[in-house]
């Protein structure tokens, strides 16, 4: 499986993990260049890869775990796809609901499977 990145390319410093970042959803054009450059990918089963890696905005770590298919389906061929991803990270956010995870950044990135 290979990943590709996002959006326009552009330079940042990097966030200080745990920093009391407040809540707010917010998505920005390099959070897919900057999650993928650190991006550990495990698959779990046909359909189904856990990524692992740091948060652009706060630069916590996190797991996230993705499915490509709810339902089981003949195979096809594979295509890439536009996988969004959510902060999920545990550290305390100001502002976070309660019901939600993460500091409230979110991005896509292009999965390919090879």
């Amino acid at each position: 499986m290979r990943i590709r990145e996002g959006g326009d390319a552009v330079t940042h410093s990097a966030p200080v993990p745990g920093a009391l970042e407040p809540y707010v959803e917010t998505t920005r054009n390099d959070y897919a260049v900057r999650y993928t450059s650190g991006l550990r990918i495990e698959a779990a089963d046909d359909g189904v890869a856990v990524l692992h890696g740091r948060c652009p905005r706060c630069g916590c770590a996190f797991t996230y775990t993705h499915t490509d298919r709810v339902f089981r389906t003949p195979r096809r061929v594979p295509r890439p796809a536009h996988v969004p991803v959510l902060c999920e990270c545990t550290a305390e956010h100001p502002g976070r609901p309660p019901e939600e995870k993460g500091c409230g950044a979110y991005w896509n990135v292009l999965m390919e499977r090879r």
